[in-house]
Parts: C-alpha cells; sequence; structure tokens
C-alpha cells in the first residue's frame, strides 16, 4: 500500500510498523500498530470500553476472544486480555489473563476478570476463583489479586486473618478506591477479615501492597456498629493517587450516612462536619451527604447535603461544599458553601481542576455553571439530565462519564444530546449528541462537532467497530477525550473537514490553539475508524479500525492504533510473505466443488475506470446454495487480493501474474446459523487488490446464500 508507507526523512524511512496521518489530520501524527499482525486470526474486541491506554500513552490494553502470543489463560465469555507497550523496537504484547481452576466453570459466577489498571498498566486488578499460581488466598472462594502484568506475577489482596470470605464474596467486578500504581486497594465486605472489624456488617479495608488494615473507623478510633461503606462502588478516586487519603461512607453518631477521610492509616477526619458559630448546634450532623468528587491528592471532597453546616447556610435545601484537609480538621475553615440557592438535590460535579479551586457542576434545573476561587459563572443553561446513569455528565458517571475538565481547570468538554431540533447554542442538531467545549479564559462554549448544516450523527467516545457480546467492559473506566492542553478527540461520521470523503465514522481532533478541527483518522476507506483513548497529553490517540493504516497490518481485522505525535518507531526487520488466510493456505481448487455445497458465477468484463496497474473485474450480484460460494475474480496484475464482509471469514490470496482466479468464501458460525433459520441470507463481500507495484483498487459484490433442501 504506496499510500501509506512512511517517508517523511531519513529518520522515518522504512518504519513498517508505521504509517502516514491523512491531509486535514496534524502533520506530525502518524500511525503505529499496537495490537500485533498476527492476532490468531481474530478481531481485537473493537466495541464498548475495552480499550485502556497508558497515562503516558507508551502503553495500551486490550481484550480478544482469539488466542495469540503468550497466552496462558481466558476470563469471561473466553475473552483474554493482553497489555501492548512500547519499547526501543516497537509495540510488544503480552498477555496478562492468568490460569484459572481447571474445575472453575463448575462453580457460580466465577469468570476471571482482569480489567482494572494502574495509570501506567504495569499492575492490573484481578477478580478470579481460587487461582491455581498463588499461594495464600482463600481457596475454594472468589479473590482479589494484583497482578505484575509484566512478569504475571500475582498476589492475593483479601487474604483475611480471621474468616473465610463467603461464596457470595467478590463474585462480581467492583472499582472500589484504587491508587495510581494499584499497589494500594480498598474494599468492602461484610465478612470479618481482621478482629477490630465489625462483624455482620460491611467494612471497609485498606490493602497496602502486602499490608491489609481496617479503614473504616471513626475520628473518636471506634468502629461503627452499622459498619462503613465505599459510595458509589464504581469511583475509584475515593482513595488519593499516593493512597493516603481515602474517603467512605458509615452511618453513627456522627449522623446518618456521613462523609469521613481516612489519613495516612492512623487518623480519621469527619469531612460533613458542621462549623457553626453556635457550639450547642455543633453535634451530630442528621442530615446526610453525597460524595460528588475528590481531588487526585486527597485534600479536597466536594459532597452536597441538605444540612445547613455553616452559618450563610440558611435556605434549608440541598447545596454543594468544599471541604479542605488542614493541621487542625476539628477547627473551623474546612469547609466552603459553593452554591448558595440550594436546589442541588440530584445535581452532579462535572470536573474540578487539581487543586479544588475551580469546579463545574450540572443542577437538577438544567444549569451549568462553574465556581472559580469563590466567583460563581453561569456557563449555560438548558442542559436536561440523561436518561441512564452511564451517560451522565458527572464524575461519577463513570463508564464512561461524558463530560471532562483540564487539570488546571481552564477548560470544560462535554457529550450532550438535544431533545429538540436545536441544541443549547442554536445548532441544528436534529436531537444528535454533540461535543461542547468551553474556555474559562474566554468564557466562551461552543460546539466543536456540529457540521456547517443540520447533524446527521452523534459523536462517540467510545468505539463500535465491532459487535462483541458480553463487553470485557473494564470497571470505572473514564476515556481521556480531553488532553490535559484542551485537545478534545471524539469520533463521528459526519464530513467535517473536506478530506473526510468515506461517509463511515472517523475520529477527529479539535484544536483550541488553532481553532479548527481535523481528522486523526484516514476519512478514506469503507471501514470505520473510532477512537478509544488518548495518553493525557493527547500526543498519542489510540483508534480501533480494520483499516491498514500500516504496511504491518497483513489482514482487515480489528486492530488497535496509536496514532502519535512525534517521530516514529525504528524500523523493524523486513516481514517475510503474509501468511496465507484459510482456503488459500490450501492453494487453487482443482475441480469446482459439488452445487449443493459451493454456487458459481462469472465475472463482468474489467470496469473502464480500473486502473490498468490494478484492475479487479467483480460481478455486482450473485445467488448460491449452501453456505459457500466460489468466486471467480480476474485480476490484471500480480498482487495481493482480500475479502471479508458481515457474517465472512475473512480471506485473502497472493498471485504472481495476473489472471482469472477462483476465491472461496464462507459464512461464519452465526451467519450460517442464520442461514438455516430463515432460508437465505444476503450480505456484501468487500474486495480489496493490491497490485504489486502499490496501487489498490476495491470492489464489492452481493451473496445471496441459500439453504440447501433435504435430498437435493
Amino acid at each position: 500500500m504506496r499510500a501509506r508507507t512512511v517517508v517523511i526523512g531519513a529518520a522515518l524511512a522504512g518504519c513498517l510498523l508505521c504509517g502516514l496521518a491523512p491531509a486535514g489530520a496534524s502533520a506530525a501524527r502518524h500511525y503505529e500498530q499496537v495490537s500485533p499482525s498476527d492476532k490468531g486470526q481474530g478481531d481485537i474486541i473493537g466495541d464498548g470500553l475495552t480499550t485502556v491506554a497508558s497515562r503516558a500513552g507508551d502503553a495500551a490494553a486490550f481484550a480478544s476472544h482469539a488466542l495469540f502470543g503468550d497466552t496462558l489463560g481466558s476470563g469471561a465469555a473466553g475473552q483474554s486480555q493482553y497489555v501492548a507497550r512500547r519499547g526501543a523496537d516497537g509495540w510488544t504484547t503480552h498477555a496478562i489473563t492468568p490460569t484459572s481452576r481447571p474445575d472453575a466453570v463448575q462453580t457460580f459466577f466465577v469468570p476471571t476478570l482482569v480489567q482494572i489498571y494502574s495509570d501506567d498498566l504495569r499492575t492490573a486488578i484481578v477478580w478470579a476463583y481460587d487461582l491455581p499460581a498463588v499461594t495464600g488466598d482463600a481457596p475454594l472462594r472468589n479473590n482479589i489479586y494484583a497482578e505484575d502484568t509484566t512478569t504475571r506475577a500475582l498476589v492475593p489482596i483479601t487474604v483475611s486473618q480471621l474468616d473465610q470470605p463467603s461464596v457470595f464474596d467478590f463474585l462480581s467486578i467492583t472499582t472500589w478506591g484504587i491508587s495510581a500504581d494499584a499497589r494500594h486497594v480498598s474494599f468492602v465486605t461484610p465478612t470479618q477479615f481482621l478482629p477490630g472489624a465489625a462483624p455482620g456488617v460491611p467494612n471497609v479495608y485498606q490493602w497496602d501492597n502486602g499490608v491489609l488494615s481496617l479503614a473504616g473507623v471513626l475520628p473518636d478510633g471506634t468502629v461503627p456498629d452499622a459498619g462503613s461503606d465505599l459510595v458509589p462502588a464504581l469511583y475509584r478516586s475515593a482513595m488519593s493517587a499516593d493512597a493516603t487519603r481515602l474517603v467512605f461512607t458509615a452511618s453513627s453518631q456522627y449522623g446518618p450516612s456521613q462523609l469521613f477521610m481516612r489519613v495516612d492509616g492512623s487518623r480519621t477526619v469527619w469531612i460533613s462536619q458542621p462549623e457553626l458559630s453556635d457550639a450547642t448546634q455543633d453535634g451530630s450532623n442528621q442530615s446526610g451527604a453525597t460524595l460528588q468528587a475528590v481531588t487526585p491528592d486527597g485534600h479536597t471532597v466536594f459532597f452536597t447535603t441538605d444540612a445547613g453546616l455553616v452559618d450563610g447556610d440558611v435556605n434549608g435545601s440541598t447545596d454543594l461544599y468544599r471541604y479542605t484537609d488542614s493541621p487542625d480538621p476539628s477547627g473551623p475553615g474546612n469547609l466552603t458553601m459553593i452554591s448558595h440557592d440550594g436546589g442541588l438535590d440530584g445535581a452532579e460535579i462535572m470536573g474540578m481542576s487539581d487543586d479544588g479551586q475551580r469546579v463545574y457542576y450540572h443542577t437538577t434545573a438544567g444549569q451549568v455553571f462553574v465556581w472559580d476561587h469563590g466567583t460563581t459563572r453561569l456557563i449555560t443553561g438548558g442542559v436536561q439530565f440523561p436518561g441512564n446513569f452511564t451517560d451522565g455528565l458527572g464524575v461519577m458517571a463513570s463508564e464512561p462519564g461524558l463530560a471532562r475538565v483540564t487539570p488546571d481547570g481552564r477548560d470544560l468538554a462535554f457529550a450532550l444530546g438535544s431533545p429538540s431540533v436545536t441544541d443549547v447554542l442554536g445548532n441544528v442538531t436534529n436531537g444528535h449528541r454533540e461535543m461542547y467545549l468551553y474556555s474559562l479564559e474566554s468564557g466562551r462554549l461552543q460546539c466543536v462537532s456540529c457540521p456547517s448544516g443540520p447533524a446527521t450523527a452523534d459523536v462517540a467516545i467510545q468505539p463500535d467497530v465491532t459487535s462483541d457480546s458480553p463487553q470485557p467492559i473494564n470497571a470505572g473506566f473514564r476515556p481521556r477525550f480531553l488532553s490535559d492542553r484542551g485537545n478534545v478527540f471524539f469520533s463521528t461520521a459526519e464530513a467535517l473537514v473536506p478530506e473526510d470523503r468515506n461517509g463511515v465514522s472517523d475520529t477527529y481532533e479539535y484544536d483550541p490553539g488553532t481553532g479548527s478541527v481535523r481528522l486523526v483518522s484516514t476519512g478514506t476507506g469503507s471501514d470505520p475508524t473510532e477512537f478509544a483513548d488518548a495518553s493525557a497529553s493527547g500526543d498519542d490517540v489510540f483508534l480501533l479500525t480494520r483499516q491498514r493504516l500500516a504496511s504491518s497490518d497483513h489482514d482487515d481485522l480489528v486492530d488497535v492504533y496509536d496514532a502519535r505525535e512525534g517521530s516514529s518507531l525504528p524500523a523493524p526487520p523486513p516481514p517475510g510473505p503474509a501468511p496465507c488466510v484459510e482456503d488459500a493456505c490450501q492453494g487453487s481448487p482443482t475441480a469446482s466443488p459439488p452445487n449443493k455445497t459451493f454456487g458459481s458465477a462469472t465475472f463482468d468484463q474489467s470496469d473502464a475506470g480500473a486502473s490498468r496497474a490494478a484492475g479487479l473485474a467483480v460481478r455486482r450480484h450473485l445467488t448460491v446454495r449452501g453456505a459457500a460460494a466460489s468466486l471467480r475474480v480476474k485480476l490484471s496484475a500480480a498482487g495481493a487480493l482480500t475479502w471479508r464482509g458481515t457474517g465472512l471469514r475473512p480471506g485473502s490470496i497472493k498471485r504472481g501474474r495476473g489472471g482469472t482466479y477462483r476465491v472461496i468464501v464462507r459464512l461464519t458460525r452465526v451467519a450460517r446459523a442464520k442461514l438455516r433459520r430463515s432460508g437465505s441470507y444476503t450480505t456484501v463481500v468487500h474486495l480489496t487488490f493490491v497490485a504489486a507495484g502499490g496501487d489498490e483498487v476495491k470492489r464489492t459484490t452481493r451473496i445471496t446464500f441459500t439453504a440447501v433442501r433435504k435430498g437435493r
């Protein structure tokens, strides 16, 4: 594929893992194939929250049903997890799903789940049933483990010093507080793991790289009789990045559903403690508090409550508060009342700066505000709450959550659909979801994904290039679609630049520095290329696609790519011949197959518009009996032909000269089942011929498969 070979100066020449970025994309970006060329003839799972990038962009985790490389085990529904890492010689992939017990399939709800990672992807948290390679875990029970994704060494986290976990403990994956390196984990269980825990009720525990402690301890050193909890369970930032602080909830003599923070494993502060000048009212808080967000260092906590915790809160309604830790947490001055009008019952924080001095929040009245160092500003109104939790704009609405804020709090990006024809800015969106960006510096809210005319498609921040079920969703995962410097990434089928000509979903980047949108993917080809995740800097944008964006990609299976800023990888050794696929390994058939199994057809003469260097003749439609078709193709020159289609097994052949050749197109197992049920199955075959000289031509043909009647 001549157009995608890297030839950008001597430093980039010959890089086989890389490809050129398209015209209209950042001139400094190039494509690197992250997933391996040999994927066991299976797709990388390309839908849902299945692909995670490291914060630095030098690693990516993904999943596949196929087994390849150094795979040892498989998890839920036969899915295996992999981590690819960029090194001096390019990207290297290792399987990380551990080998499970041979009899684990006979137990109750015990898939092996590897779905939470450290920021650098060097540690994974694993849910599994009594892994045979680990000692010290609970036998014949579900356990939680920490795995080194480089060595695959496993350490048990849920090791009880008192009672053995019940068969119902840790049945499903739940994200509690986790440090940035995932070497510190908090979890909740009603099983009494330590002697000091309250019996028969949930308790919050903290595991610090092999040391287990009880975290659900009140400021006076007692353990609440009703237990403690981490709410919500999908918010990993309840623990600070360095693990020195952990926020939890408890009901006790301090009041129902109060917020507390365990600090350094040695003391606890009461976050939702009233700071009233009337000391007689500075006792128990009889109104509960709802956690909204915690800054990465754990020093600042945002929450809502209908209790009047400071003298100025006299509205008797729900308000947003900020708690800032201090050397004297029992004294006044730790609480700041953010909102003053009440009416925030059910409101949500969209994001905040890392220092907690700026916070964006969405009210139940549909208004979006920013609080900036004590000053509140209305950004927009008319932003309705979504119909489900996962599409929410709040920080707690992980998986994936549709709002992000830069670490300095200067930019807010969020994806939003409109219940009417026009959006909050008057753009004709026809109800489609669009991407918006607010700049605190300019005070401007703009739609960065809206086309010049009426919208016809939604934006997306998670890929949908395969139809996998069930998806190995990474719990609590929030893709980085806003970089630290304010660049925004999203996928859409709208053609936002002239270079986007394919009519399918592509990945875009909005650059606030230039005020323009540009392609990250090619904008060409018949297959979508969709956003999965990005590095914190935005220099690495991870894509999922069937398109061959690098010369190392020899098939039409789904791959993970990194659209990367800067210089490319060093050139690897030249690859050998592309491997044959399925029937191509058998050579050309010597006899026509029987009619009860295969159909046959002749092809039209070569199209007038076809290139002489890469001509491919194809008939527009044919009908066959059975689950396979024998097609005759006419190639104008030596080269490689590949084919794929919905419900079809992909295949390829290489021929040393032009001529007429036969290819066998077969239905997949799922498509064969549909054929048996309905009696017919129609699909489109996409054929791509790449001549030896590098020119490429594509054709399609429609095939209708009909069921074979008995006796024929």
